[in-house]
C-alpha cells in the first residue's frame, strides 16, 4: 500500500496548476464542462488558449514521479480526499473493513472511494499508472486536522495500519514507509505533506497546504 495523492475543490485553479508546475509536476489532464458537454483540455493546451472560456474544470490532474494530485473547480477551498495504491488482496480486506465499519463504499471501474465520518474520503487505487514509472516524489507523511468526536484510530483500522502513536491530541496510523498524522482541531483540512524528494520543497500551496521535503536516500 502506497499513499500517494490528494484532491481539493476550489475557485484557484490556474493559481493551484502554476504553482505545482513551479514544483515539477505535470499536468497529465484537465477535463472541463464547455457548452454543455464535458471535453479535455490537456496540455499543450494552456490558460491562455481558455482562460475566459468559462469552463467549469471538474479535474485537473498533475504528476510528479510518485505523486498525484488533483484539484477541481469549487466555490471555495475545501479538502475533498486522499488516495492510497493498493493491491487486490489489500482493497479487497478494506472493503470488508469498510462494511464492518458501516462506512459508505463507492465502488467504480477506475477507482473507489470509502467515505469517512468526517466527510473526506479515501480513495483506493489499484492502477499504477496514475503515478509515473520514477521512483521519487514520494508522500512520506500527511498531516491532517480533524474534529475527534469519532476516534482516527478508526481510519488505522480501515486500512490495516498500524497506530504508531496515539495522545488526546493526536493520532498517527502508517507503515515503516509513510504515514498520517490526525490532529485535534474543529474542522477538516489537509494541514501539509512532507515529500521524500531531492528537489527542496518548503512552500505553503494556494489553499493552505504546507509543503516541506526530505532528500531521497
Amino acid at each position: 500500500m502506497q499513499l500517494f495523492h490528494y484532491h481539493w475543490w476550489t475557485d484557484q485553479l490556474e493559481a493551484m496548476e502554476k504553482f505545482y508546475e513551479q514544483l515539477g509536476f505535470e499536468t497529465t489532464l484537465r477535463v472541463g464542462r464547455y457548452n454543455g458537454e464535458f471535453q479535455q483540455f490537456n496540455p499543450p493546451l494552456s490558460w491562455g488558449d481558455f482562460r475566459d472560456k468559462g469552463i467549469q474544470f471538474r479535474i485537473i490532474e498533475m504528476i510528479k514521479g510518485q505523486t498525484n494530485i488533483t484539484f477541481g473547480q469549487g466555490k471555495r477551498d475545501i479538502f475533498d480526499h486522499i488516495g492510497v495504491l493498493v493491491s487486490e488482496s489489500e482493497y479487497n480486506q478494506i472493503i470488508d473493513n469498510a462494511t464492518q465499519l458501516k462506512w459508505t463504499v463507492n465502488e467504480g471501474e477506475r477507482r473507489t472511494f470509502v467515505t469517512t465520518p468526517w466527510k473526506f474520503k479515501i480513495e483506493l487505487q489499484k492502477r499504477n499508472e496514475v503515478v509515473s514509472e520514477e521512483k521519487h516524489t514520494l508522500i512520506e507523511n500527511m498531516t491532517i486536522c480533524l474534529p475527534f468526536q469519532n476516534d482516527p484510530e478508526l481510519i488505522g483500522r480501515l486500512l490495516d495500519l498500524n497506530i504508531l502513536q496515539k495522545t488526546t491530541d493526536s493520532v498517527k496510523i502508517g507503515t515503516h514507509t509513510w504515514n498520517i498524522i490526525f490532529n485535534k482541531d474543529d474542522h477538516t483540512r489537509l494541514d501539509s505533506v512532507v515529500f521524500l524528494s531531492n528537489d527542496s520543497m518548503n512552500e505553503e500551496d494556494p489553499v493552505g497546504i504546507k509543503l516541506r521535503s526530505r532528500p531521497l536516500k
